[in-house]
Order: structure tokens, then C-alpha cells, then sequence
């Protein structure tokens, strides 16, 4: 094991600070020398570095302070302290790797004896071992692959001697490190994932905590990578018997993911860093990305960094190798709901004790009265109200004339069944208790809304549909199963009020080449779906956005911008010649969050990406000339647009007219909705720090009870 000093100013150039906490550490080439940027995330601050060791290395991964590194042109491979600068070289690469491709595991740092470097790529069939004692890597074919088409996924860690790597299949390998060294493979296989995602595409990390180890699931949206949920799984059982079950807490822990790597840190306050929280940083066009995902509420929040670069660079955590402890304010810790007020299911808030003089019989007001007060409160007054005493409480039968808004449901933690609902127009949050979903052992998504009425899904099987503010339930049969599709649904919807005779619940799945259709429908009463099929002659490449019932017929938007209807009274599927796509050829991937939506009478399409600088497209159907017609006012009506449903209103006041509503919030104490102005072409408020709820979906409050 050799080693010495480089870069004898080394110290000099590195940020105040650096080594003391967790810092993200960023390389790009420029023309003369290594460029470098490092990240503090106690204060969000950059700082740009010249470090001349650098100057065309690969950086593979880390161990605590120490970076692998590897010569572009010889091949070299050693470690290096970006504290000290000390390198410890290990044998140098036999093929010039894949270095984008590459993840690597590390038992132990460098300095030890314990130190084994495994090399995993994703796509392959094998991988590569070494330690710095030993002369030349291992490469190590896995014969498992021999007879499946599946290959390695990249995501690797060591966990109790064992190396455990996922598979393009979800499942995962468990290979004994000892006879791995020596060439040899010894290994177990744990059941697929399974993984049910919103959209198709999910990033896999790896991470030790506590002497457990869990699975991290980053789900993205199409090609434009989008983050829109996570989710974490921990290991459970022993030798032959193991398997991953989805957890909601990592104790008192922070993940810390970059790459295909990641670490775990107890909470520090002085770091800035919050437990039972996950933090990655991720590049866009605009520029990089530090998210945090809360597990406490199921929040996503990130900040756009200032002044950093995006493109292919290499980030890794330089971590610290001793914990310093100070007292320093933990600036995530804020509250993001102050204004929030706490419910259980017949009560929103609370109420404020009336100091009376004389006793009066509130229960003997004429029930004409009542509803004609019932009328006129607001929908949180309105859950209010029947608690006050037992004549008040038929006011649940009365029906509300008041103007309703869409507000954004989520739900933050399923131990409680918790669910929050915020009111964009008024900026308040409310929370309400929902038995329907307390204890959910599987993933929850919220798919569609409509009259009050959620439709939610679990885990790849389970459907019902839910009225959060009246408690009702209507259990729908499980799921039908394809071969080609692993979970619920590409699309759902349903007809007329669950009261009404007419009412359907039908559920579409598309193909992901687009050459086979399947919808489903139920009825109340029945104990499976009936399912049609169709294979028709012209491909539909859907996005994952719900249909639209729109005169009588469902209508589902491609990502060309075509049209596909289903119509439930024939009983059959078109893709339409007209309108003419807006897009010439279909995407790889979804690259645009795409909606379909009804807007007083007319069929409206809503393209908006990622990126908060980039303006949202709006096209109206001329039913008439069967064309899109781009359109650049809304009038009085506002759009509410989530990654699945869609709903337009027309405005309760002028200010709020014109706007699209998104799921996303201000970063601060005060929630305040973000929205994109059509007549400004931008959105508002602007932010640097944005907050989402990663199960959300509009929806209408409805206290109308079914029967």
C-alpha cells in the first residue's frame, strides 16, 4: 500500500469549513484545470475550486474524505483525501471502463487492511473486485444472468459480508464478499421488488443504516426526469428467507444519495441535516438541483442552486470522518404548517371557547334557518358545523350552494391516517383523519377525482374509492393482471355519482409499444371488471394522464398530441386521424407533463415541463376544423393540473382567473400555491426553494353523503 503527498497547498484551497460536515463535492472539465464546486448545505452556499490534482481524473465514488479515482488516458487508479491530498494507489484498470455506467462499493477506507473494492455496472453481466494489497482486479462473471435477459441494474452495497446488487428484473443479489474475492460466487436470490410506479421509470440506491440495510426508489417522470416520489424499503429476514418491506421511518438517520451511491448520518443540527430524511442532488437544464425528501409527511422539497452548472458531471458526499458537535440552528426544522389546523373526521380546527352570559338552545333554531346559515359558511365551517349539538348535525343532509375550489390532497403518514388538504386561495392547510387509509401496508397513490370522490390504489391490486370529508368507502374488486403490465391502471375514470344508476368506474391499460388496448369497467354489485381488448391498426402511445369524459365519450391524449376514444355505449376504440398530432413522432419517453382536460365545453391539452423558467403550452380543440389551436387566455376560468388528473373551474374572483395551479408550494413557514400566469407567461410566487407532496391529487370537497 503506497502513498504520498500532492498538491502541498491543498488545504489552502479547499472552502472554510470543508471536512467538518457533509459536503457535496461537483467536477467538470475546463480547458487548463480540474474545475471543482463544493456545496454546503448548512447555508445552501457554492464555492468554485481550481484543484490542479484533479486535472483529468474520473471520480468513481467515495469513502468518507477519500475519493476513487482514475486516469483518463493511463488508466491509474488510486484513492485520495481531498483533505490531505494523500493518495493510496490500487491496481490500475485491465479495459478502459465505463465510468458513467460504473458504481462502486467499499468495505472499509483505503488505509485499512479491510478494504475491498467491488465495481458493478449497469447493463452488464459482471463485475470487478480488488483491495489496495492486491496486484490486478478480479473480473467475475455472474453465470445467473446465462438464462434471463435481465442484466445489472448498478445499485451495490456491502451489508454483513454480503455484496447485494438489484437487477434490471427488480430482483436482487446477494453474494457472499469472502469466496468473491477469490473468484468465486456464492449467492442468494430475493424476490422481485415489485415496484408500482406512478410513471415507468424509478433510480435505485443502496444504503447502510444503523446495521440494517434498506432500498431507495427515486421515481421519475419520463425523459425529462422529473422526481416525483420516493420510496424505501428495508431488508427483512435472513439467509434464504429475505425480502424488502416498505418502511415510512429511518430513525433518527439522514440518507445522503449521488450517482448510484449511498450513505447514512445520524441527525446534526450544526450540519443542517434532518432525521428520517433522504437528500440527493440532481442535474437539470437549469442547473443543479439539492433535493430533500421528508419521510415524516411525504414531502419533496428542492432549491435550485445558484450559479451551478448542469450537464454530465460528477457529484459525489465527501463525509466527514469524525461527527463535531455544535449548537447551531437546523435550518430545514422549519415548520412548512404553521396555519395548519388539526382534525379528526367530523372536525376541521379548533374551536374558540364563547363566553356567554345566558345559556341559549342553539338545538331549537328552525331547521329552515339552519340550512339558510349552512349556506352561506365556508367548506371548513361547514365540517364544523354539525358538531355543535345533535339537531345542528342533519345538517350533513343539507346541500352546500356555496362557490368550492379544488384544494391539493395528499397524505403524509399512513401510521395515523393522516390526510392534508391545502386551499391554494386562501393559503391554509388543514389535516383530517381518514380510517380508509391508516396502516396501508403497501404504496398509496391517489388516481383520480371527481364530485368529491378520490379513487386510490395500493400496492399493485387493491382499488377503492374514498370521500375523505364524509368517510365513505366503495371497495372496487381487485385489479385485473397482464403479463406485460405489473400495476393498476395506465388511466381511470368513472361515470355519473356513485349514487346514480349510470355510475362506472372503467380503468385503461395501454401497451408500452402501443399496439394493444385493454379497458376495464365495474359496476356496483359486481364482483370482477368485464374486460374488452382491442389491438387496433394505428399505435397509441398514451401519457400518463387520466381520460376525459367528454360528451359522452372517453378520450385519451397521446404523447403526439393525438386523440384515442373509447366509446362505452358501442363498446369501441379509435385513434383519430384529426386533429393533426403536435408533435411529429412519438418520444422515447414522456419529456412533458401532458393533460387532458374538459373547459367549458371545449377539449383543452396542457403541456408544461419540469423546469420552472419554461412556459406552459395551452391548445384548444376546434371541433370544427378538428385542429389544436394554441391559445393564450384562459378568460375567467382556472386550470388545476396534478401528474394525473386535471380540473377547470370557473373563478370564484377576477384575481384568480387565468392561472394554471400546480402541487407545488413556497419553501417557507406562510404555504403560498404556485401558479402559472398566462397573461404573464411565468410563474408566481418566484422561488428559489420549492415544496411538493409526492401523493397528491385535486380535488372538489363534497359533504353530499352517498346512499
Amino acid at each position: 500500500m503506497a502513498g504520498d503527498k500532492l498538491g502541498h497547498r491543498g488545504k489552502n484551497l479547499l472552502p472554510r469549513g470543508f471536512g467538518s460536515r457533509p459536503w457535496l463535492f461537483q467536477t467538470y472539465e475546463s480547458n487548463k484545470n480540474q474545475s471543482c464546486t463544493f456545496l454546503n448545505i448548512l447555508n445552501k452556499s457554492l464555492e468554485k475550486r481550481i484543484l490542479p490534482a484533479l486535472k483529468g481524473k474520473v471520480c468513481l465514488g467515495c469513502y468518507g474524505e477519500w475519493l476513487l479515482l482514475s486516469d483518463e488516458l493511463t488508466r491509474e487508479c488510486f484513492f485520495q483525501s481531498i483533505i490531505s491530498f494523500s493518495k493510496i494507489y490500487i491496481p490500475t484498470f485491465p479495459e478502459s471502463p465505463d465510468f458513467f455506467r460504473a458504481n462502486v462499493s467499499i468495505t472499509a477506507p483505503p488505509n485499512t487492511t479491510k478494504c475491498i473494492i467491488v465495481l458493478v455496472y449497469s447493463e452488464k453481466t459482471f463485475l470487478y473486485i480488488c483491495s489496495p494489497e492486491r496486484k490486478r482486479w478480479n473480473k467475475v462473471p455472474l453465470r445467473y444472468f446465462d438464462r434471463k435477459t435481465d442484466s445489472l441494474l448498478g445499485a451495490s452495497a456491502i451489508h454483513n459480508r454480503q455484496l447485494f446488487v438489484v437487477t434490471t428484473g427488480e430482483e436482487t443479489l446477494a453474494i457472499d464478499v469472502d469466496p468473491l474475492v477469490r473468484g468465486c460466487v456464492k449467492m442468494t436470490v430475493i424476490d422481485e421488488l415489485r415496484v408500482c410506479p406512478v410513471v415507468s421509470e424509478w433510480d435505485t440506491y443502496l444504503v447502510k443504516c444503523a446495521g440494517n440495510l434498506f432500498l431507495v426508489l427515486v421515481h421519475c417522470y419520463g425523459f425529462a426526469q422529473a422526481i416525483i416520489h420516493v420510496e424505501v424499503r428495508q431488508l427483512e429476514g435472513s439467509c434464504n428467507d429475505m425480502h424488502w418491506r416498505r418502511v415510512q421511518d429511518i430513525g433518527d438517520h439522514a440518507f445522503f444519495l449521488a450517482g448510484s451511491c449511498g450513505r447514512s448520518l445520524p441527525e446534526n443540527k450544526a450540519w443542517g441535516t434532518q432525521r428520517n430524511c433522504i437528500y440527493f442532488p440532481e442535474n437539470y437544464n437549469e442547473g443543479l438541483r439539492l433535493y430533500k425528501f421528508c419521510l415524516d409527511d411525504q414531502v419533496l422539497d428542492f432549491t435550485l442552486l445558484p450559479e451551478s452548472k448542469s450537464g454530465w458531471n460528477t457529484i459525489q458526499w465527501v463525509f466527514p470522518m469524525k461527527k463535531k458537535q455544535t449548537a447551531e440552528e437546523d435550518i430545514f426544522n422549519s415548520s412548512d404548517v404553521s396555519k395548519s389546523e388539526e382534525t379528526d373526521s367530523s372536525i376541521i380546527g379548533q374551536e374558540a371557547e364563547i363566553e356567554r352570559d345566558t345559556p341559549r338552545r342553539w338545538d331549537e333554531l328552525p331547521i329552515e334557518l339552519l340550512e339558510l346559515l349552512f349556506s352561506r359558511l365556508s367548506l371548513v365551517d361547514c365540517l364544523r358545523f354539525p358538531s355543535v349539538c345533535k339537531e345542528w348535525s342533519k345538517a350533513s343532509s343539507f346541500s352546500r350552494r356555496g362557490v368550492i375550489w379544488p384544494w391539493l390532497m395528499h397524505l403524509p403518514n399512513l401510521k395515523f391516517g393522516s390526510c392534508k388538504f391545502f386551499d391554494p386561495f386562501n393559503c391554509k392547510e388543514y389535516t383530517l383523519r381518514s380510517d380508509a387509509v391508516v396502516g396501508a401496508c403497501d404504496h398509496l397513490a391517489l388516481r383520480f377525482s371527481k364530485d368529491g370522490w378520490v379513487v386510490v390504489t395500493e400496492g399493485n391490486k387493491k382499488i377503492f374509492m374514498l370521500n375523505p370529508f364524509t368517510g365513505q368507502v366503495i371497495k372496487l374488486p381487485p385489479a385485473p393482471t397482464l403479463p406485460f403490465k405489473d400495476y393498476i391502471f395506465d388511466g381511470i375514470s368513472f361515470m355519473s355519482d356513485p349514487a346514480s344508476p349510470d355510475f362506472v368506474v372503467y380503468g385503461f391499460v395501454f401497451q408500452i409499444c402501443g399496439e394493444f388496448v385493454e379497458i376495464s369497467s365495474w359496476r356496483p354489485g359486481e364482483e370482477e371488471w368485464t374486460l374488452l381488448e382491442f389491438w387496433p391498426d394505428i399505435p397509441f402511445y398514451p401519457t400518463s394522464n387520466n381520460p376525459v369524459l367528454f360528451q359522452g365519450e372517453y378520450y385519451c391524449l397521446g404523447r403526439k398530441g393525438e386523440l384515442g376514444v373509447f366509446n362505452p355505449e358501442l363498446k369501441t376504440w379509435n385513434v383519430l386521424s384529426e386533429p393533426e398530432p403536435i408533435y411529429p413522432s412519438v418520444p422515447q419517453m414522456e419529456n412533458e407533463f401532458c393533460h387532458l382536460l374538459e373547459l367549458d365545453g371545449d377539449l383543452i391539452s396542457v403541456f408544461r415541463t419540469d423546469e420552472l423558467k419554461k412556459p406552459i403550452r395551452v391548445f384548444k380543440l376546434n371541433q370544427s376544423k378538428m385542429v389544436w389551436e394554441n391559445i393564450e387566455d384562459l378568460g375567467n376560468m382556472t386550470l388545476f393540473v396534478d401528474h394525473r388528473n386535471s380540473i377547470a373551474i370557473r373563478s370564484p374572483e377576477e384575481k384568480y382567473a387565468n392561472r394554471i395551479y400546480v402541487t407545488r408550494f413556497e419553501g417557507t413557514d406562510v404555504k403560498k400555491g404556485l401558479f402559472y400566469s398566462l397573461e404573464d407567461k411565468r410563474y408566481y410566487p418566484d422561488i428559489q426553494r420549492v415544496v411538493e407532496p409526492v401523493t397528491c391529487v385535486w380535488m372538489e370537497p363534497n359533504l353530499q353523503i352517498h346512499k
